[in-house]
């Protein structure tokens, strides 16, 4: 017997967070593409697994998502499977680790994934019977105890104990049948063991290329891409000449087939006991069928191109959640919406909007295209988007009128899109230079001959009336100024020279505009900082800030690609590079926080970070899929008026942070109790400040009321709430 472990079990167990809500200060949430959903299985409930969720539902309404933001430990989920012995769902990745999840507990089981003794790891799939769970992998069958949570066994289908790709195992009576890569093997399996020198091997079966095996009423069959072979005497029972059969399922009295067409076409039919068939569903209704199951002659259908499909009397295909597709585009977020165009990915655009994501693809009898940067008009909320042969979409809020605006006829894509503080608006034009908009009037300002045009894009508007942008060829940065607040007309090119603008490289590769008018610009070396005034007559050169790391003094970032930059309430510094996120304070000196992939990051390539200022929630769209954060900092409110405190009253075992917001920027916030005695004080950072329900000592307050004293730095400010902790806090 060849043990794959050693006895020391590593695993780890963590609670599981059952929600997909904005949440308190410090917590995550997941926004994935669930438009491809892989497997759903019936347990307690029914549970629907696309590669970054898996989704609860209860009569056809989702419950909650689970993913790396509410306790699982990884992305990539590729197979469940429900064991009803322990009420537990088994969740399987494409890098071999493994969670399972009972009650509000999650067991981590990740041996398969650090054992170093097999190349290749993969997990094909999963079979459950009694207490145990069966794992066909890349190099045998693994077994798992599932009532202790441990790897128990793995067994290799073949008699020469040599390892074997399998793609499918399965417990038929008293013996498991195994598909591998050197065909169909079976071994009798007695209290859960087997011997080794007793594999059968169905050798009729090996130029058939069979990729599984399921049982219907005791009779086991074995299917390859076009056909369903009965496997006790190979007969072939059904077959198709078009088309590839995705995988089969069992009712009682049938096999329900899922069926991928050539065309984006998919059908679930259904085959009888006397090997007859009849369509469930056809190409019109479904696209790529993966997995059925079916309840109380309802059928739940998993489909890799469309999502969850629910058929009972009718078809109704659910809501999943999230985008439905890859957020390729330039993102934006206001105290209202976050807008996220798909690019290239897909047509139209994703919006958040109060915790739900809709999708818009069509306004109107108007189909959208596929659209690059977004942007909301401050003025009227109006939304504005950049496309890359169909001029602008400007699409209003009150009659979802869509307008195609060509602000003039030269050649060259519309790409990033700004509004400055006088609400004009400024675009980059491919091969031409910036577009502004001065009174319902476009006006085309074309750089100086020796500015390369080709390939401008992203760019930023100071409150200078400065536009700052990103060079093409890795040519440094070009700056506009226009006569609005220095009075003279400028243009001028910033490189790596001490006297012309000392980046650390000209590879600019992100910029951001803080809040005291520093310009902050990311490179594939680090970041540097400008505190220009008038470009036409006087230097514009960088200091790059000097940080201590692991005990050496550096340039912030050095060596690093600062992929995004973005500016909290706070004016602390949310920097993305190809290592996580980090947060900054507000001259970059201090790191704060840093998340990586072993957070609930699904990647260490942030791609861009934006935040809402109402709530302070940080967005973080990385190479793979976007995740948010609740941070500590919101906007400052221009007026003090009437403060929020959440959550209020607190509720027992609550061990998280209280957030006083609404307030103006920097306010000083005192917490008294009800006799007036002072217990904790504290600053705003920025409109939102923040208390763990202990006195400067540390100590945990009682239950009961508490009082909260706001004002500005000047003292005209003013503003009073109280909170309410629960018995049991």
């Amino acid at each position: 017997m060849n043990r794959l472990f050693t006895i020391l079990l590593l695993f780890v167990f963590s609670e599981l967070a059952a929600q997909n809500n904005l949440g308190g200060i410090g917590q995550w949430r997941g926004h994935f593409n669930n438009h491809s959903i892989r497997q759903v299985v019936k347990g307690d409930y029914i549970y629907a697994a696309s590669p970054y969720q898996i989704i609860k539902y209860e009569n056809t309404n989702p419950i909650n998502w689970m993913d790396k933001s509410t306790g699982l430990n990884d992305i990539g989920i590729e197979h469940i499977a429900w064991d009803k012995n322990q009420e537990q769902l088994i969740i399987t990745y494409a890098n071999s680790n493994i969670d399972i999840i009972k009650g509000d507990q999650i067991f981590n089981i990740n041996d398969i994934q650090l054992t170093n003794l097999y190349p290749f790891r993969q997990i094909n799939g999963i079979h459950v019977l009694n207490n145990f769970c069966y794992l066909a992998t890349q190099f045998g069958i693994v077994v798992m105890d599932l009532t202790k949570h441990e790897i128990k066994d793995t067994w290799y289908p073949n008699n020469n104990q040599q390892s074997a790709n399998t793609f499918n195992a399965i417990i038929s009576r008293d013996s498991i049948f195994a598909i591998t890569e050197n065909g169909i093997w079976s071994c009798p399996l007695k209290n859960n063991w087997i011997q080794y020198n007793q594999w059968t091997h169905f050798s009729n079966f090996d130029n058939l290329k069979i990729k599984g095996v399921i049982q219907q009423n005791q009779i086991l069959y074995a299917y390859s891409n076009s056909s369903i072979y009965r496997l006790a005497d190979g007969k072939e029972v059904y077959s198709i000449s078009n088309g590839k059969i995705q995988n089969l399922d069992t009712t009682l009295n049938a096999i329900i087939i899922n069926i991928h067409y050539p065309n984006n076409k998919g059908g679930l039919v259904q085959l009888n006991k006397e090997f007859k068939t009849s369509v469930i569903m056809d190409s019109n209704q479904i696209i790529s069928p993966m997995q059925s199951i079916m309840e109380n002659n309802q059928y739940w259908i998993a489909d890799s191109s469309a999502g969850l499909v629910h058929k009972s009397t009718q078809n109704e295909w659910l809501a999943v959640g999230g985008p439905m597709s890859n957020l390729n585009g330039t993102l934006v977020v206001d105290e209202k919406d976050l807008l996220a165009p798909y690019g290239d990915n897909y047509i139209g655009f994703a919006k958040l909007s109060e915790d739900k994501w809709s999708h818009v693809i069509k306004v109107g009898n108007v189909t959208l295209p596929n659209l690059n940067a977004s942007f909301i008009s401050k003025k009227d909320q109006s939304y504005w988007f950049t496309t890359n042969n169909n001029g602008l979409i400007h699409l209003t809020n009150d009659n979802h009128q869509v307008d195609f605006v060509f602000p003039n006829k030269n050649t060259g894509s519309y790409k990033n899109i700004q509004m400055d503080a006088n609400q004009m608006i400024w675009i980059t034009q491919d091969q031409q230079g910036i577009v502004r908009q001065t009174e319902n009037n476009w006006s085309l300002i074309t750089p100086p001959v020796n500015f390369v045009t080709k390939g401008l894009d992203k760019f930023i508007v100071n409150n200078q009336q400065q536009a700052w942008m990103i060079a093409p060829n890795k040519q440094g940065i070009y700056v506009y100024q226009s006569k609005d607040v220095h009075g003279t007309e400028a243009w001028k090119m910033l490189g790596t020279g001490q006297t012309n603008g000392n980046l650390p490289s000209n590879n600019v590769t992100s910029m951001a505009h803080d809040k005291m008018g520093s310009m902050w610009v990311g490179t594939d070396n680090g970041i540097a900082i400008f505190n220009c005034g008038n470009i036409a007559t006087e230097p514009c050169n960088a200091y790059l800030p000097i940080v201590k790391s692991n005990g050496f003094n550096g340039y912030l970032f050095q060596k690093e690609t600062v992929n995004t930059i973005a500016i909290d309430g706070a004016n602390r510094k949310w920097v993305g590079t190809h290592n996580g996120a980090w947060l900054l304070s507000e001259d970059g000196i201090d790191i704060i926080e840093h998340f990586t992939k072993n957070s609930p990051l699904p990647s260490d390539s942030i791609v861009q970070i934006i935040i809402d200022p109402k709530n302070g929630e940080v967005f973080f769209n990385t190479k793979i899929q976007m995740v948010s954060y609740r941070s500590t900092s919101t906007e400052g409110a221009i007026n003090q008026q009437n403060i929020q405190i959440f959550p209020n009253p607190i509720p027992p075992a609550f061990n998280g942070l209280i957030a006083i917001r609404g307030l103006v920027d920097n306010a000083v916030v005192k917490i008294t109790d009800l006799t007036g005695k002072l217990l904790y004080q504290t600053k705003a950072l920025g409109g939102q400040a923040v208390w763990n329900a202990r006195t400067y000592e540390g100590r945990q307050v009682a239950t009961g009321i508490y009082l909260v004293f706001v004002r500005d730095i000047d003292g005209h400010e003013k503003g009073i709430g109280k909170i309410v902790i629960a018995d049991g806090y």
